[in-house]
């Protein structure tokens, strides 16, 4: 099946060249944007599968654009507004997008199209993605990657730092002990040059999977079980962010420039052995061997349940990635569109993901049968962590939240006082969820 996919690109320019001109002036043109077609070994698979695509359907031309992780919302929301975008995008996590482009309209509702396909479509994804995916009735979008938050740490490193390899560590406090002896001079020159752990301190998109196993693994949450308020002014939460900010400014076990760390820089540092562990998820192993193809990987990364505050076992301890494809109300060749999405969800395609980027699917059937999944050592731990995981709220305010939530961690990381930061995003959360509340209920005290 694999060499299949591969062969397709030059069988695609063979049999375009062998059409008939009518036939090819009746091809319908379609666009698909896709983030990962910024990661080369990403684009590598994707270009695969679309002319895979190509070849079963003659007919459709798709045409590839390119967008990176941090701007797609912006600039599928300033298209949409304009009467034009891709028509099939492809956006996560899904708390960032789908409770915003759902009520504001963007995207085409898809039941009709699943209502015209044979029943128990919808059975093959996991019935929460469907449900996160969905809007007053409607489904707006087709589940992709689904994968719990883990840690990744390197073997060699804690060898060389006289720990057990194979015993990651269990406790956030075991965390600290660990980076602590992790971070030191590795080349004898005085100064250090490898530090114990790596993450994500720039106001990005990618922050809050690696923040929110922290939170919830201090027992904290974001917001109450209403949404009405804010959550983060328990003493949970504020020993969650303090341990954070902590790992930086107190202890230097974090390298330096943090706050202008994104997941890709931080996947860098990983791969150029300057950190020995960081959180991730099923991409972190691949996109690492993609950086330095030569090292043997495979011996030298594990892969592991995120820590929890000493004393406890909070029963949501990480957070979940989702990702999903969904269509744009402006395009004019819906038809078209569906068959491109549903082809990029297919069980067949998703397979295919796994091959190539080993990231989890949220289709059932795949994730949960594919024995390629079920014997691999990383994505067996990365799919028991689901169980223990939890979405963070899709509500069209949350990425407000969440950036105060990183503005004010950020603040910390500079070297602000935490609390008053802390305090301020407390306030700011409630001021943003204030359309949810009763006329004169009120928020609990910081």
């Amino acid at each position: 099946m694999k060499s299949r996919w591969c062969r397709v690109v030059g069988i695609v320019a063979l049999m375009c060249a062998l059409v008939a001109p009518a036939a090819t002036a009746q091809r319908v043109k379609i666009v698909l944007s896709n983030w990962h077609l910024v990661e080369p070994h990403w684009e590598k698979s994707i270009k695969e599968a679309v002319a895979e695509f190509m070849v079963r359907y003659p007919n459709i031309e798709v045409v590839l654009d390119y967008v990176s992780y941090a701007e797609k919302e912006t600039k599928y929301m300033t298209a949409i507004e304009a009467g034009v975008g891709p028509d099939v995008m492809h956006l996560g996590p899904a708390e960032i997008s789908f409770g915003l482009f759902a009520t504001r309209g963007y995207f085409r509702d898809l039941t009709p199209f699943i209502q015209a396909e044979a029943a128990g479509f919808l059975d093959a994804w996991y019935p929460g993605v469907v449900d996160a995916l969905s809007h007053e009735g409607k489904v707006y979008g087709l589940g992709n990657n689904y994968q719990a938050m883990v840690l990744m740490w390197n073997k060699r490193l804690f060898a060389e730092a006289g720990l057990d390899p194979e015993r990651p560590p269990q406790t956030w406090e075991e965390l600290l002990d660990y980076a602590k002896k992790l971070t030191r001079d590795r080349d004898g020159d005085g100064r250090i040059d490898t530090w114990g752990l790596g993450m994500v301190g720039r106001v990005d998109p990618g922050f809050q999977l690696r923040f929110t196993p922290i939170l919830f693994g201090f027992g904290a949450t974001y917001l109450s079980a209403d949404y009405r308020c804010a959550a983060i002014n328990t003493a949970a939460a504020k020993e969650a962010v303090k341990f954070f900010v902590d790992l930086f400014v107190t202890h230097g076990v974090v390298p330096p420039g943090v706050t202008d760390m994104t997941p890709g820089k931080v996947r860098e540092q990983f791969a150029a052995e300057k950190i020995a562990m960081k959180i991730t998820s099923a991409w972190g192993p691949p996109i690492v061997k993609s950086i330095r193809p030569d090292v043997d990987w495979d011996n030298i990364i594990g892969i592991a349940p995120v820590p929890v505050k000493a004393g406890t076992n909070p029963e949501i301890r990480t957070t979940a990635f989702l990702s999903y494809y969904a269509m744009n109300r402006n395009t004019k060749n819906p038809k078209e569109s569906w068959e491109l999405l549903k082809f990029l969800t297919s069980k067949e395609a998703q397979e295919k993901w796994f091959r190539d980027a080993r990231v989890l699917s949220a289709r059932r059937d795949v994730s949960q049968q594919y024995q390629l999944i079920l014997d691999d050592p990383y994505a067996k731990v990365i799919g028991a962590e689901l169980s223990r995981a939890a979405m963070v709220p899709m509500i069209p305010e949350w990425p407000q939240i969440i950036e105060a939530i990183n503005v004010a961690v950020q603040k910390g990381l500079l070297g602000q006082p935490v609390d008053p930061a802390w305090r301020d995003a407390y306030l700011q959360i409630n001021d943003i969820l204030a359309g949810r509340r009763r006329a004169g209920e009120r928020c609990p005290a910081y």
